[in-house]
């Protein structure tokens, strides 16, 4: 979640991805999985996951679960042996996003947010925040403004607390604590003379 002043949208059978999974551990068919959560542990508080698989989502319920110096560990109902885990590789964890707990007074999940127009607080356009993409540092956000005279450019605003000043659901629309002047300009045509 980031930091922000107003309620979420209503946004029915929507799946918000919490987490990925790693690989199979063992031959029980257990699966590390790597938390998207803060703190990773909230993962566990959903006991039915829905997993992107190439076929679409598949619905599986958490049996068990540990921590271990690698990471969590998850045996699912169903799934007793390593080549049944190994299919699950690299696969999205999600639950819907009614299934979340209403975020705290001055924040959203970072999914609330997408498909919003971003503006500074001057009332510049930023563009509509397409995704995000994860970096050592800090997430992006990847704004698309769609400008009639440059074609659609593409903005990545580092995600921080305090970047996000205000949302409103209702015009689709943010305020970002950030400016265009860090922007490069077009170059000019060279003239051949």
């Amino acid at each position: 979640m980031i930091d922000q002043a107003d309620a979420a949208p209503t946004t029915g059978e929507r799946r918000v991805v919490l987490g990925k999974i790693r690989s199979a551990v063992g031959l029980a068919g257990a699966v590390k999985v790597e938390s998207f959560t803060e703190p990773p542990a909230n993962i566990l508080r959903y006991k039915t996951w829905q997993l992107h698989v190439p076929t679409g989502w598949r619905e599986l319920r958490v049996r068990s679960s540990r921590w271990t110096g690698q990471g969590l560990q998850v045996q699912f109902e169903g799934i007793d042996e390593r080549n049944a885990a190994e299919l699950l590789r690299n696969t999205e964890v999600a639950v819907y996003r009614h299934e979340l707990p209403p975020p705290a007074k001055g924040e959203y999940y970072w999914d609330d947010l997408l498909g919003l127009t971003a503006f500074t607080s001057n009332g510049e356009c930023l563009g509509q925040l397409d995704h995000y993409v994860e970096t050592p540092a800090h997430p992006l956000m990847v704004l698309i403004d769609r400008n009639a005279r440059l074609g659609q450019v593409e903005h990545l605003v580092p995600l921080v607390k305090g970047r996000v000043s205000s949302v409103d659901f209702d015009r689709r629309t943010m305020v970002l604590n950030w400016t265009l002047d860090w922007l490069e300009q077009p170059e000019a045509p060279v003239e051949s003379g």
